[in-house]
């Protein structure tokens, strides 16, 4: 797995600087997870961020009545658990392969160590993530309130 061109390929870090790039591929480890398996589930600790580096996975969300409602689709290119590297807290949704899927993960603790070690990369990862929140959400009224 190059997990470099995983990496240059995501939507949230796609433009960073190679040397930070490999920093990424440095940290990170690969898990192949079978279609059908949950990756995680609503509730559970969020401590690790997820590139899905192929396949496709499926979000779900608890409802009212006690199910689970599928509530958006997520392809190779896309992350997970983005805040899972800043803030922690309890995942929001369950997140379940559709078929096999290969995720390149970042846990918090390897993500704290590279901030710890590398002011110059957690700078530019940050501002990757900020940017990629007010892309995702140019649209909002509320973001536009607050801007």
């Amino acid at each position: 797995m190059n997990t470099v061109k995983v990496f240059k390929d995501s939507v949230l870090f796609k433009g960073l600087e190679e040397r930070i790039i490999n920093i990424l591929a440095n940290i990170s480890e690969t898990a192949n997870i079978p279609s059908e398996t949950v990756i995680f589930s609503e509730g559970m600790p969020s401590d690790t961020m997820f590139v899905i580096a192929s396949g496709r996975v499926e979000v779900l969300k608890d409802t009212a009545q006690g199910n689970e409602s599928v509530i958006g689709e997520l392809e190779t290119g896309d992350v997970l658990g983005i805040l899972s590297l800043i803030a922690g807290g309890k995942r929001t949704v369950t997140v379940k392969a559709k078929e096999q899927v290969v995720l390149v993960t970042i846990t918090r603790d390897n993500f704290d160590k590279l901030v710890s070690n590398n002011i110059h990369a957690a700078y530019q990862i940050i501002v990757s993530i900020t940017k990629y929140f007010a892309d995702l959400f140019k649209d909002s009224k509320v973001l536009k309130e607050i801007m």
